[in-house]
């Protein structure tokens, strides 16, 4: 009787070493995350992110007053633009065709900026240009990141002191506005900040945003 009590015991303690010893220290399986697919092809996603970071470099000449650098980078995203992988939205002729118009004005908008004699009349290409770049990215629903469209509410002023609305595209929700940017002859870089993040344009999947949510 002993010896069964002893046997029991034992197995007890052996259970109660490996359920709380053992296994406790046996790491957690990991769930296993969900790889997100893009609509798109590689070649079209990177033809597109091509054209954004010209962009935004050409941005931050104009926030800087920096013409040459304005120059160099306008030249750059009018090759980008032109380089778009258009040809795979063929496969939706609805798409394709409503995304033509946008393109098209977007080379001649970039074209007015490079060729433009005066700060304000590039300025001025900029908000069309940044206009027609939205109306791209919201026709294909560009999945491959997340673009915020910005707002400045005094980025032109007439000489009765009226102001007009222009935005512009961002990779960062922070404002750094290229309208009136840090060198701005009337008010410095007093309204370098001014603006605010009007909407983001994100067509990722709701899991692919989670993901990055909690990253």
């Amino acid at each position: 009787m002993k010896r069964f009590l002893f046997l029991v015991l034992g197995f007890a303690t052996a259970a109660a070493v490996y359920f709380f010893v053992i296994k406790k220290d046996k790491p957690k399986k990991e769930e296993p995350v969900p790889v997100f697919v893009s609509k798109y092809s590689k070649e079209f996603n990177t033809s597109i992110s091509d054209v954004l970071n010209s962009y935004y470099a050409m941005t931050d000449g104009f926030v800087n007053w920096d013409t040459a650098k304005v120059q160099t980078n306008a030249k750059n995203l009018a090759s980008k633009i032109t380089a778009i992988k258009l040809d795979e939205l063929q496969k939706d002729s609805t798409i394709f065709q409503s995304a033509q118009m946008p393109v098209q004005s977007s080379e001649t908008n970039v074209k007015s900026i490079i060729d433009a004699s005066d700060w304000e009349k590039k300025r001025r290409g900029l908000k069309d240009l940044s206009e027609n770049l939205r109306m791209f990215l919201e026709v294909v629903k560009y999945d491959d990141g997340v673009v915020y469209w910005q707002e400045c509410p005094m980025a032109f002023e007439d000489s009765a002191g009226n102001l007009e609305v222009a935005n512009w595209l961002s990779n960062v929700e922070k404002v750094v506005n290229p309208y009136l940017g840090n060198q701005h002859p009337k008010y410095g870089k007093t309204m370098l900040n001014c603006g605010e993040s009007k909407m983001s344009l994100d067509f990722r999947p709701k899991d692919e945003k989670k993901e990055e949510e909690t990253k």
